[in-house]
């Protein structure tokens, strides 16, 4: 895969990433991409945030791998993740946002697979200090490679947490949703929540008038919740 002149891949002790680092760094975000792995949409959202400030590290979910080619090779690719190797590859990008590139205020942000995943990495890494779920998947009954509860983990996410949800999910039912949210909600910690009744999963980055909508509201809502919390 090339990378941009601003992104550089990064070994992190088994696992790899891409790092789009801010030109006057604030912050910095781990990016946790959808079933697609590290494709346009997402190099184009981390540097987005890289220009506003964040450098932005994305987890390369298929090291050493081409990108997939189609949602059937995404899903089945996906369906090999498993839950406590993935813990390990996002806490590895953590350290090094931490360690390496020395910044102090840490968030994450995941799309899609990568929704589900910043529940697990929030409440276990207590060094996060913001976490972003949009459109998390969260399938019932859990797959055979997911033994984590991501709603009841949620429940221990200990820092502010956005959630972003499509109102027209193929992927999380409504009930899901609404059992998140309330996991989230008993919390201590804030939760806000952007709900987008007549979008689709993957309103960022599939075509429709709602989809376009939700984006185009979505996008600067994020942000704010980020500078917010990582100053």
């Amino acid at each position: 895969m090339r990378m941009g002149k601003d992104m550089s891949t990064v070994s992190l002790n088994g696992a790899s990433g891409y790092l789009v680092r801010a030109k006057t760094q604030r912050a910095g975000v781990v990016l946790l991409p959808t079933i697609f792995g590290v494709n346009p949409f997402v190099r184009d959202y981390a540097a987005a945030l890289a220009a506003d400030g964040i450098s932005t590290l994305i987890w390369d979910i298929y090291p050493g791998e081409a990108l997939p080619q189609g949602f059937d090779e995404s899903r089945a690719r996906a369906g090999k993740l498993q839950d406590p190797v993935a813990l390990k590859a996002m806490t590895a990008c953590v350290d090094f946002l931490k360690t390496e590139l020395k910044i102090e205020h840490v968030g994450t942000i995941g799309f899609c697979l990568g929704g589900r995943f910043v529940f697990l990495l929030a409440a276990r890494d207590r060094r996060i200090e913001a976490c972003a779920a949009v459109y998390p998947s969260i399938r019932e009954p859990r797959p055979a490679n997911q033994p984590d509860d991501a709603v009841a983990i949620a429940g221990d996410v200990p820092c502010p947490v956005q959630l972003l949800y499509p109102g027209r999910d193929n992927v999380t039912s409504n009930d899901t949703f609404f059992r998140l949210q309330q996991s989230l909600q008993r919390r201590k910690a804030p939760t806000i929540v952007q709900y987008y009744p007549e979008a689709d999963h993957g309103f960022m980055h599939n075509e429709g008038a709602a989809n376009a909508v939700a984006d185009r509201l979505a996008r600067p809502q994020v942000s704010a919740f980020l500078a917010a919390c990582l100053g």
